[in-house]
């Protein structure tokens, strides 16, 4: 959203300042930039000094006002959990759905139904992980592959490096399912006055996120304890657990979240969105509620999948109890207020907010 900068910019105000979210976006549309593990390099500077690369950051000038009114027609009026339209519960009413995915499989269960029912062609997923622990994304261009990608990471990866090979391959609609800050990345794709085919994707799946894990340190920590390989799931209980649960061939260790939290990418202290503000759909946990997820239906679109789906006996919903949307409506709302001190605390200056622009009224809220 901010006109005349290139990669040069994105490598001084970005990557070099630690802000990089690994999301992708700028890597597959230059050549100058790469990506390894989850660390994203520009390798040359191009010299192009409007470029792609810098306008689709999620850490470069980002508008929250006008990316409500061009996704969603107005400006928010919640300022803890951005536009919906609902919050609900939900669950995949397929037992192996639910067993196979995290928590109730309602990703997993949407993103298969949507393309069984040509709402997509194709999606983009991340794998869990390899046996190097790193999650590697696909595009999924049957529905019987989605359950191969199901389950948590919980480190970076840049997702939208393999939308943008997508969109230059596909002539399908497309769907995807990525963390806040990827979604972010692409609505701001969407918005640009760069041609990129972004405009394809018709389903953006965002999920809950408080942080993702540098993948380096992450890897040697667990080198340390458990061979990598041996690895099969990964979990953060819900509140107060307190720990991160990891799953291997052999059993399953338990490590306290105070010793992982060394390992949290600096770039997630001044993230903004914990629940995907600007997918079609948000999902995450249910606070005490084991097999079911929050949903959050936030455009027509969205609405227009859950309404298809719970009438076609793929998902099943319920109220959210109000407790539960009083927690999650606070957790949003802390983060975003610890995103604004960690944001003035490397500026020195209030009204220095890095990428972020607020309205004065959306400030006060939060202030």
């Amino acid at each position: 959203m901010e006109a005349g900068k290139g990669s040069t910019d994105l490598e001084k105000e970005v990557l070099n300042a630690g802000l990089c979210t690994s999301c992708g976006a700028c890597v597959g549309i230059c050549p100058y930039i790469k990506v390894v593990k989850d660390r994203v390099a520009v390798i040359e500077p191009c010299g192009i000094t409007d470029g792609k690369c810098y306008d689709f950051c999620p850490r470069t000038l980002t508008d929250i006002s006008e990316l409500d009114r061009r996704i969603f027609g107005q400006e928010r009026s919640d300022s803890s959990l951005g536009p919906y339209i609902s919050i609900e519960m939900a669950q995949a009413k397929d037992s192996k759905t639910r067993n196979r995915g995290q928590y109730g499989g309602v990703v997993s269960a949407l993103t298969a139904y949507a393309m069984s029912k040509g709402e997509i062609g194709a999606t983009v997923l991340t794998k869990p992980f390899n046996e190097s622990l790193m999650p590697t994304s696909v595009l999924v261009e049957d529905s019987s592959q989605v359950l191969s990608c199901a389950g948590s990471n919980y480190i970076a990866s840049a997702t939208l490096a393999r939308l943008n090979e997508a969109m230059k391959q596909q002539t399908v609609s497309l769907g995807i399912v990525g963390m806040p800050c990827q979604i972010l990345a692409l609505r701001k794709m969407q918005a640009s006055k760069h041609e990129n085919g972004s405009k394809e994707v018709k389903l953006a799946i965002g999920l809950f996120c408080t942080w993702a894990l540098s993948y380096k340190s992450f890897h040697e920590f667990l080198k340390g304890k458990i061979n990598p390989s041996q690895i099969k799931r990964l979990d953060i209980p819900p509140p107060p657990a307190n720990k991160l649960v990891v799953v291997t061939e052999a059993g399953t260790l338990e490590f306290p979240l105070d010793e992982i939290r060394e390992f949290v990418k600096p770039t997630c202290g001044i993230c903004f969105d914990m629940t995907s503000e600007f997918a079609d759909l948000s999902v995450g946990m249910v606070e005490g509620v084991d097999d079911w997820n929050t949903l959050i239906v936030r455009t027509p679109e969205g609405k227009m999948i859950i309404d298809k789906a719970k009438e076609d006996g793929i998902i099943e919903t319920k109220p959210l109890p109000e407790a539960n949307l009083s927690h999650l409506r606070e957790a949003s709302l802390l983060k975003k207020k610890r995103a604004l001190d960690e944001i003035v605390k490397r500026t020195g200056d209030k009204n220095n907010l890095l990428y972020l622009r607020l309205s004065d009224a959306e400030l006060r809220k939060l202030r």
